[in-house]
This record gives C-alpha cells, structure tokens and sequence, in this order.
C-alpha cells in the first residue's frame, strides 16, 4: 500500500509541475517588468485583454495556435519514440515551399483541388526532408540532433536563394507573387484572421492521438521509445519506427508551413515563421509529448504571443518579452522535474528498511 501511495503522490506532483511552472514563470515576469519600471498588474491586464478581450483578439490567438500546434504535434510524434527533431523549423519552411509552388501555378487556381494539393504537397515537402536524418540516423548512425539542427540553416539559405531568384515576384521585394484565391483557406469567423487551418490543425492532433495509442505501429513507436533495448528483443522493426516517425512529424511540420502560405501570408517570403519550429521543441516537452497536452500548451504560448503585441504597441514592452515566459516556464518545468525525481529516489530509501517494495 505504500508503494501505491508514492506513484499517486508522484504522479498527481508530476501533473502539476507545468501550472506551477506558469504560475512562477509569471512571478519572475512581474519582478522583470517592475525593474523595468513597469506595471506589472497593469501589463498582464493588456496582455490578457489582447489575447482574449475581443473577437479580432481571439481570432488571432487561434491563429497562432493553429501553427503551434501542428509543430508541437511534429515534435512531439519523434520525441515520443525517443528520436530528437530539432529540425521542424525547416520542414516548416520546406512545407511552405511546397504549397508556395502549387499556390502560384495552375493546379492552384483549380477551386477545391488547389487547397487538398497545397496541404498534401506540403505533408509531402516536409515529410521528406525529415527522412533524411532518419536515413542517416539508421544507415550510418549519425546523431540526429547534429543533422536537424543544421539543415534548418541548409533550408533557410535555399529558400533565401529562391525568394532571390527564381521564384522572386516581380519588384525588390524577396517574397514570391501571391497564390491564386482557390488556394487560400477561407476564413471561418468574421472580422478576425481566423481560417479553416484551425480545424485541419484539430484533426492532426486527433490523427496523432489514434497513430500513437490506437494502431500496432503507434504501439510499436512508443515501446521503442520507453526501451530500444526489450523492443528489439520482441522484434519489434526500431528503423522502421524511426522513418516513420519522421516522415510525420516532418510532414505535420511542412502542413504547419502550408497554413502559414494559404492562411496567413498568401504567399512564401522570408521570416514567415518567427521560429514556431523551436518552439515546438518546448510545447512537445511542456506538453508531455500527448495531443491534449500539446493543445493545452500551444493555446497557452498563442496567448502569451498574442497578448505581448499588443502591450509592445500600448506600453512599449518589447514582444520578445512573451520568449522570455517561455523560456522561464521550461526552466521551472524543468526543476520541477528534478525535484520529482529527488523527492521519489529520497522516499525510496526511507522506505528501504520497512516492508515495502522498491520503484524505481
């Protein structure tokens, strides 16, 4: 019984590490802004009015969710068989490249062909170029940390080159020329920024859910992710896991970059992300690598995004003040971690004398 006692102590702790690291994250915040001569109390009132205080401001909010959530998904989906992206930053952009390509051309004025190609060509886009560590990864075992890391710098600089030169619309500017109406994701609530991406981003983290816990593949992906080791044992396939894992999770990454083309910008340039790749290395691991958990998280971080803007244009406090939250949540997270596994290892030798069985 005591050791029933320890994991629900242990677990209901766990839960609660993320609303307690918000909660500091927000105390830091405060004596941030009151060194800084700021108002605290007041400047979290506009943050939260921005994000939340009107329709437009909702509206917006969602948006951000939309590609924070697919992104958080992508990571999510390889960090669960324990298999490192931090590369869905350029799948982003190679999934933007894709829809680009097919907003701009002939299939892309086709109404209701043209929106089914621009998602699946950036799935497609994104999907491939997130094989390429996990072939590398199989085949020569090179880590896949390295190899992310440094084609998100590979993809940008081709894109740069593109947006320069074959692709450039006419004029100085280095973005392409916008992509036909049939193409572009309709808006689903009046007077806001709102598109139907928000619905495609929904269905992905429920397609994730039943890929992961309702299919033998899923099963297969999340046993090598809790143990390589007994999962080649039962014989369970560790390089098939590996590829597909990062064919979706590249792919969810390059739909993300498809919405930011056919929903918000309506066309590829430079910049379209403000590195919602990376940050979806912090929504997976905030989010426990579990689809409600990543929506949870991905709502969260909109809102903080969200509302900094509209402080920075009411009092002047730079946006890049929403990072810093970020940042501080997966610092206390993080913490809170440690303190778990301090607290569980510390109760385990005191039980070590009595009748109870050890867990590790």
């Amino acid at each position: 019984m005591k050791v029933i006692t320890l994991q629900r102590r242990s677990i209901n702790f766990k839960s609660s590490i993320p609303f307690l690291s918000a909660g500091l994250a927000f105390v830091v915040g405060a004596i941030i802004l009151y060194a800084a001569g700021v108002d605290p109390i007041n400047a979290y009132q506009i943050m939260l009015k921005g994000a939340f205080g009107s329709i437009r401001g909702i509206g917006d909010t969602l948006v951000k969710t939309t590609s924070l959530l697919l992104v958080g998904l992508a990571v999510a989906v390889a960090f669960k068989c324990r298999i490192w992206n931090i590369g869905a930053e350029g799948q982003l952009y190679m999934g933007a490249l894709g829809a680009a390509l097919i907003g701009i051309t002939a299939i892309g004025a086709i109404p209701g062909l043209a929106l089914i190609a621009v998602i699946a060509v950036g799935f497609a886009f994104g999907g491939s170029f997130g094989l390429i560590p996990a072939a590398l990864k199989v085949k020569f075992g090179v880590n896949e940390i390295i190899v992310t890391v440094l084609l998100n710098f590979v993809v940008l600089l081709f894109i740069s080159y593109l947006l320069h030169g074959p692709i450039k619309a006419p004029g100085f500017n280095p973005y392409t020329p916008e992509i036909f109406p049939a193409s572009q994701l309709p808006i689903i609530l009046p007077h806001t920024h709102l598109h139907a991406g928000i619905i495609i981003a929904a269905l992905a983290a429920i397609a994730v859910y039943i890929l992961l816990w309702k299919t033998k593949i899923g099963f297969e992906i999340r046993s090598v992710g809790a143990n390589i080791k007994a999962a080649r044992y039962a014989g369970m396939n560790v390089a098939k896991s590996a590829f597909v894992v990062m064919g979706v999770s590249g792919g969810l990454a390059g739909v993300a970059g498809a919405i930011l083309v056919s929903g918000v910008q309506l066309q590829l340039l430079e910049g379209i992300s403000p590195g919602y790749g990376f940050i979806g290395v912090i929504i997976a691991l905030l989010g426990r690598q579990h689809p409600v958990g990543v929506a949870v998280v991905a709502f969260f971080f909109a809102a903080l995004m969200s509302g900094s803007q509209v402080m920075y244009r009411t009092l002047g406090i730079p946006s890049a003040f929403a990072d810093t939250l970020q940042a501080l949540v997966l610092i206390f997270v993080l913490i809170g971690e440690l303190f778990t596994r301090w607290k569980i290892k510390t109760k385990i030798i005191k039980e070590s004398g009595s009748s109870a069985i050890p867990v590790k």
